[in-house]
């Protein structure tokens, strides 16, 4: 009895030890690339916020993208709130081609 007690205590640390670690590698990983997306638009002159922030930004863009919105939707959006055209059209290209490149038109910020 106290053999598979020990034998399950073990198995839940070891699985989530396991969890933890895979999270965090994630987090890390969507962290860096948070980090190199908001460094790139503010190369090009587009400051957005924090890397999370931003970030955040590009994949609610494409989650919209998913749900039907198109390219121009999005780049009328951002223009309504904060950003050039020009801005807006690269924040868009850029954000479609680091995170759902399947949205990307070559040619748009990014490319």
């Amino acid at each position: 009895m106290i053999g598979r007690s020990v034998e399950r205590f073990f198995t839940y640390a070891f699985s989530t030890l396991a969890a933890a670690m895979f999270l965090t590698a994630a987090l890390a990983h969507a962290d860096d690339r948070d980090a190199d997306f908001t460094n790139y638009l503010a190369e090009h002159g587009i400051h957005l916020g924090t890397a999370s922030q931003t970030g955040n930004m590009a994949r609610t863009m494409c989650q919209d993208l998913e749900a039907g919105y198109n390219q121009s939707d999005e780049v009328k959006q951002l223009t309504e709130h904060q950003l050039s055209q020009a801005q807006a059209e690269f924040f868009v290209g850029a954000a479609t081609a680091e995170y759902c490149p399947k949205y990307h038109s070559p040619g748009r910020g990014g490319s």
